[in-house]
């Protein structure tokens, strides 16, 4: 017979040692998979998409680098750096990624092969810069992401007290992890959003043809997509992790007309 207690007219099972390791397997398991497949599903077409833009630079690049002065960014301190002279080879050098970095404000970026990601970047830039809203969510989106794993730490630890058992604030955090670490990626999303919203009006401002502008909406819409991914991803893995972990270490109630299910 299983050692078992009662909590408010209520029989419990206390689970084993054994039932939270295997929980743990599980959730773990089950958050690499979503990750694994949401993240790649919402990345790819990004990822060719800008694959493509490499034999399309020059229809922008010009625009590009005209752009700093056309938005008044210059003003502002902002600098752009052409990756392609480093002789440091990274994501950057080689036109698989560009960023804005507030603390230098610098755009680094090769502007040999994707001019076209740059009107994003200083749109990035611009909520840095000017704007209240855009600030506060570039500030968000370090401790957003921070506060999400945190959500995820928290969706692994055991689930010892009966559900009928009072909850603390700790209790009602972890009851909604998946749902917290969803929101707390969204500063992330919505200032992508808006740098690439505000990257479009300089891209206009510039003089770029209207067909060209329709391509960078397209691959703007693409980049966006894949942090929302990222944030369906993170709130999803999380919430899954969670359930499987209360499944696997919340004491079992044991039903009054079921004696049997003291016995294992």
């Amino acid at each position: 017979m299983v050692n078992s207690y009662y909590y408010d007219g209520n029989q419990y099972i206390p689970r084993s040692q054994t039932d939270g390791n295997k929980g743990f397997i599980m959730a773990s398991a089950a958050s690499s998979a979503i990750m694994g497949t949401i993240l790649p599903l919402c990345g790819k077409p990004f990822e060719r998409q800008l694959i493509k833009e490499h034999s399309q630079n020059y229809l922008y690049k010009d625009a590009f680098l005209n752009s700093l002065n056309v938005s008044g960014l210059d003003k502002k301190g902002v600098r752009i750096i052409p990756m392609e002279l480093s002789k440091t080879v990274n994501d950057y050098s080689l036109g698989r990624n560009a960023a804005y970095f507030p603390k230098e404000r610098v755009v680094r970026i090769n502007t040999d092969k994707i001019s076209s990601a740059g009107f994003h970047e200083l749109g990035h830039a611009m909520n840095d810069i000017t704007g209240k809203t855009g600030k506060i969510l570039s500030k968000l989106r370090w401790p957003g992401r921070i506060a999400a794993g945190w959500m995820g730490t928290i969706a692994l630890f055991s689930t010892p007290k009966p559900k009928d058992a009072p909850k603390t604030n700790f209790d009602h955090v972890k009851e909604n992890c998946g749902k917290i670490a969803f929101a707390c990626m969204l500063p992330t999303v919505f200032e992508e959003g808006m740098a690439s919203y505000k990257g479009i009006k300089i891209a206009r401002k510039t003089g770029l043809a209207e067909p060209l502008i329709k391509n960078l909406k397209k691959l703007y819409g693409k980049a966006l997509l894949t942090y929302i991914g990222h944030a369906v991803a993170t709130g999803l893995a999380v919430g899954a992790a969670n359930m499987i972990m209360e499944k696997f270490t919340r004491p079992k109630k044991v039903e009054q007309d079921s004696f049997y299910n003291l016995f294992i």
